[in-house]
C-alpha cells in the first residue's frame, strides 16, 4: 500500500514469484482462504463489484487522499517520503490497488499480486505494524463513503460492510503471509551469510595460511581430545615429529619466497604418504606434528617411513632450479599418564635423534 516505482522492478523478480509458488496458489487454495475469510459465497462477486461501482470509483481521488493525510503525521510513514513526487507515486500507485480492490478477488491472479504487494513492502522496510494498521484506515474510508441509498437499507449496509471488512482480511493476510515469508528469506540469507563468514573466519584461525595445513593450536587442542578418546577406549596413538633437513641453508641460498614454495610442496607431499584419518600440523617453521590415532609405535614408524620416501623422492622444481630436500621424524606412543606436552616431548626427542642419526631417518621414542 505504500509501494512506488520499485514495485514494477521488484515485482518481477524471481524472488518473488518463489514465495506465489511456495504460497501454492492453485484452485484448492483460492477455496480454502476464501471460506476462511467468508468469501466463498456466490453472491460476494457481486458485492465486490458494487463496492467498486458505488463506494471506490466515484470517490477513489477522495479515499486516496484521505488515506495518505491519516498517515502522514506517523514517524513511521514519514520515513517513506522524502520528496513531493514521491508522494505523487505513493498515491498513483495506491490508487491502482484500491481500484482493484475486490475486483477478481477468487482469480490465482488476484491472490498473487497480493502476495507480490507484501513482498514488496518487506523488501523496502515498510514496517509490519505500519503495513498492518492501514488497512484498518483504508477499512474506515470505505465505509465512509458507502453512499446514502444503501446506507436507508440496513440489509444492503449491513451486507456492505461486511464485504469491505471481508475483502480487507483476505487482501492483509496473503499481504502479511508474503511480508513474514519473504523476511523469513532475508533472514535466512543473511543468517547463510552469517555462518559463511563465521566458517572462514574458523578456517582462518585454524588454518596455517601457506600450506593449508591446520595450525600450531588447532594441532594441540586435536592432540588433546585424541588423547581422551585414546584413554577412555584403550586404544593406541602415536605422534610424529617431523622437520625438514638443512631448511635453513634452502632460504640462505634461494630466497624465502623459493623456501615458501618448498614448504607448500613438501607439505602436499606429507599428505599424499599418510592415511585416511591421520591428522597433521605445521607445528611451527620447517617443522609439523603428525597426530595419528588408533595407531600403535609399528604402524607410526610405517607411515613415517612412507612419508619420509614421498618428501625425498624427486627434487622440487622452482624456476630453473631443481631442489633435493629430506625429512626426518621421531616417532612416539602415548602411554598411561602422558600429557599433549610430555608425549609431544618425546616425540621431539626421537626427532633429535634422527637428526643425530645423519637426518633422512625415522626414529623412536619408546614408551616410559
Amino acid at each position: 500500500m505504500f509501494t512506488d516505482a520499485l514495485s514494477a522492478a521488484v515485482g518481477r523478480t524471481r524472488v518473488i514469484f518463489e514465495l506465489c509458488e511456495s504460497r501454492g496458489v492453485d484452485a484448492a487454495s483460492i477455496a480454502r482462504r476464501l471460506n476462511l475469510v467468508g468469501l466463498a459465497e456466490p453472491e460476494c462477486r457481486a458485492q465486490g463489484e458494487a463496492l467498486q461501482n458505488l463506494v471506490i470509483r466515484p470517490n477513489v481521488d477522495a479515499i486516496v487522499d484521505r488515506f495518505y493525510d491519516s498517515l502522514a503525521g506517523m514517524d513511521e510513514f514519514s520515513n517513506f517520503i522524502s520528496t513531493n513526487s514521491d508522494a505523487a507515486r505513493l498515491k498513483s500507485t495506491q490508487k491502482r490497488y484500491v481500484l482493484g480492490l475486490g475486483v477478481g478477488f477468487d482469480t490465482t491472479r488476484y491472490f498473487e499480486e497480493r502476495l507480490r504487494i507484501g513482498s514488496i513492502h518487506q523488501r523496502i522496510g515498510v514496517p509490519q505494524s505500519l503495513y498492518q494498521c492501514s488497512y484498518q484506515s483504508l477499512q474506515y474510508l470505505l465505509i465512509q463513503n458507502i453512499p446514502r441509498q444503501l446506507r436507508s437499507d440496513d440489509s444492503s449496509f449491513g451486507e456492505m460492510i461486511q464485504f469491505i471488512l471481508k475483502i480487507a482480511a483476505l487482501d492483509m493476510s496473503l499481504a502479511v503471509e508474503s511480508y513474514c515469508a519473504a523476511r523469513t528469506v532475508a533472514l535466512e540469507k543473511s543468517l547463510k551469510n552469517v555462518r559463511g563468514e563465521s566458517e572462514r573466519l574458523h578456517h582462518l584461525a585454524v588454518t596455517d595460511w601457506l600450506t593449508e595445513l591446520h595450525n600450531h593450536s588447532f594441532s594441540r587442542q586435536f592432540l588433546a581430545e585424541a588423547l581422551i578418546r585414546a584413554k577412555v577406549d584403550g586404544s593406541p596413538l602415536c605422534v610424529i615429529m617431523a622437520d625438514l633437513d638443512h631448511f635453513k641453508a634452502i632460504n640462505d641460498s634461494h630466497g624465502h619466497l623459493v623456501g615458501d614454495h618448498v614448504l607448500r610442496i613438501a607439505a602436499a607431499r606429507m599428505m599424499s604418504g599418510a592415511r585416511d584419518g591421520d591428522e597433521i600440523a605445521r607445528y611451527g617453521g620447517e617443522e609439523f606434528l603428525f597426530i595419528l590415532p588408533d595407531t600403535d609405535t609399528n604402524g607410526g614408524m610405517d607411515v613415517a617411513e612412507r612419508v619420509r620416501l614421498h618428501i625425498n623422492g624427486d627434487a622440487i622444481q622452482s624456476g630453473n632450479e631443481q631442489i633435493r630436500v629430506s625429512l626426518s621424524l621421531g616417532v612416539a606412543e602415548t602411554c598411561e599418564f602422558d600429557t599433549v606436552d610430555t608425549l609431544i616431548a618425546r616425540a621431539d626427542a626421537a626427532l633429535y635423534e634422527a637428526k643425530r642419526a645423519g637426518r633422512d631417518c625415522v626414529r623412536v621414542k619408546a614408551r616410559e
